[in-house]
């Protein structure tokens, strides 16, 4: 379903990634696009030296010999890790961004199923370029970022000398660019194969349904494709300034250090935050009191934290549009180039995951008497297919539309619900179906419980959860009756039968999402 009531801010309109680094470079100029520091300097590149820099990357690894080539990127958040994703694919390549978190035999084996020849690594992880290379599999080169000053100066030599061909190649905008390996809570990767029409139009589709402007705090990791096109194509688009944290550690010293307007997060980082900010007002409810509890934990600028990936309760939602924060939710898949929907700043309904972005159409198929069945979209943002996998391609697709396996309902404005995953559906003996992510957000409303994971025991369902022991001291004794008073309020064939106290925190993906399927070795049952 197209929704075409509601304003859409205006942006820049850009058919692919190289025309989009030309025309921000023109339009922003001299305005600051990155900030990061380094050696405790703190430095800061405008949109026209970011345009300079890629087009010298681009030229020195053409003259390398990589024009067209595949590259895997590994390496925490950094400028280098952005510049060399642009280089690549600004010149025909194909970039493949990998999880830092992989263990060095999935790095390789993910390397060598792309068919890269070449790997860009950050320092930190020269120990995979030398796993790689004493292998006999891997043939292909390994560059590490450390060197990428001197190929910029090497690239700059070149233009110059009239080494212009890089400059003058035309983007074929329908081709592949990247291949994105899937990281979910279950189930093997797929490469997941986006081009640059995609990856552009979901930017300016986003663009137009949601403003983010002044200033923001990459957090999430560059390899996730929420990361890159929300939290960095984007943020160029509207001309913010993204100043970057190297990783999920250094986020609470980042945000004191630049003091963002904006931040993209997943759910259970925003949620923390809300409980840690409630703890610190240590029972306190008036709103100027939390305000400034936020506000000093925040650096005093924040009003706009965006979610997406998982379920975020409506509670922690309202709770910061009290202090003064606004907290939007939206709905994206890596098939989708992410972002499929997404509220907006005036415009939005708690609980939804807000309105289809202009690029893209939504239908629910085989929706039950509730109108819930599994999102399916259509448009140019969604994926050419998985890479060197026609069955998988095959299966994801419904005619065009592709079925993301997300269960939902739209409501009569157009906003889009998600109430679950169809492959974590449980289904009882008697026939019900039950989603375990509507247990599970019920459950975190309950102040003490910072994880919960439900899943079904032959017909017993079953809430595992991980309790916050520092804040709620002798919590434990209280989950059974909290339980109890919860199942009070649901269907009886929604009641939770057992309940399950973790030690440690659940293993997660990169991104901050419980994995469903974890060895015996992780289940840390108290």
């Amino acid at each position: 379903m197209k929704n075409r009531n509601y304003p859409l801010y205006p942006v820049e309109q850009v058919d692919d990634l190289k025309e989009l680094v030309g025309v921000i470079a023109e339009k922003y100029g001299n305005a600051p696009a990155f900030i990061y520091e380094r050696k405790k300097e703190r430095i800061s590149v405008s949109y026209l030296q970011f345009k300079a820099d890629v087009e010298a990357l681009g030229t020195v690894l053409w003259d390398m010999g990589l024009q067209n080539a595949t590259v895997a990127i590994i390496g925490e958040n950094s400028y280098e890790w952005i510049a060399t994703y642009f280089a690549v694919v600004n010149g025909g390549g194909t970039i493949v961004p990998l999880d830092k978190e992989l263990p060095a035999g999935e790095m390789q084996k993910l390397i060598l199923a792309s068919g890269a020849q070449v790997l860009v690594h950050s320092n930190e992880y020269s120990d995979i370029a030398d796993f790689l290379q004493n292998g006999q599999a891997y043939t292909g080169q390994c560059i590490n970022m450390r060197d990428v000053p001197a190929l910029l100066e090497r690239g700059r030599a070149l233009l110059q000398s009239g080494a212009t061909d890089y400059l003058r190649y035309e983007i074929d905008n329908s081709a592949l660019a990247v291949i994105l390996y899937t990281s979910g809570t279950t189930g093997a990767s797929k490469g997941v194969m986006l081009s640059h029409k995609g990856l552009a139009l979901n930017a300016m589709g986003a663009s137009q349904n949601l403003s983010m402007p002044h200033s923001s705090l990459l957090v999430l990791p560059l390899h996730h494709s929420f990361a890159f096109t929300a939290g960095v194509v984007m943020m160029m688009l509207q001309g913010t300034a993204i100043a970057i944290s190297y990783s999920l550690k250094d986020m609470q010293k980042d945000i004191q250090q630049y003091k963002p307007r904006n931040i993209f997060m997943v759910p259970l980082l925003i949620e923390t935050f809300y409980k840690k900010i409630i703890a610190a007002a240590k029972g306190n409810d008036d709103a100027e009191v939390l305000k400034k509890v936020a506000s000093a934990a925040f650096g005093g600028n924040l009003a706009t934290l965006a979610s997406g990936g998982a379920p975020l309760d409506k509670k922690t939602i309202v709770g910061f549009r009290r202090i003064g924060v606004t907290v939007i939710e939206g709905y994206g898949i890596t098939e989708c180039s992410p972002v499929v929907s997404v509220n907006r700043n005036c415009f939005y309904r708690d609980g939804s995951v807000g309105q289809v972005l202009p690029c893209c159409e939504v239908k629910i198929l085989d929706a039950d008497e509730d109108g819930i069945g599994e999102i399916c979209v259509r448009g140019e943002n969604v994926m050419l297919g998985y890479y060197n996998d026609e069955a998988a391609t095959r299966e994801a697709f419904d005619g065009d539309w592709f079925k993301t396996g997300d269960l939902g309902y739209l409501d009569g404005d157009g906003f889009l619900f998600i109430t679950g995953r169809k492959k974590n559906l449980i289904i009882l003996s008697n026939g019900k179906n039950v989603s375990p992510e509507e247990l599970e957000t019920a459950l975190l409303r309950i102040d003490y419980i910072q994880e919960a994971l439900v899943y079904a025991e032959g017909d017993t369902i079953t809430a595992e959860v991980y309790l916050d022991n520092e804040h709620y001291p002798g919590c434990a004794a209280r989950l059974a009756q909290d339980v109890e008073a919860l199942n009070q309020t649901l269907a009886s064939y929604k009641n939770i039968g057992k309940t399950v106290i973790r030690k440690i925190e659940f293993p997660k993906t990169t991104t901050k999402k419980i994995k469903r399927k974890y060895t015996e070795g992780e289940k840390a049952y108290a």
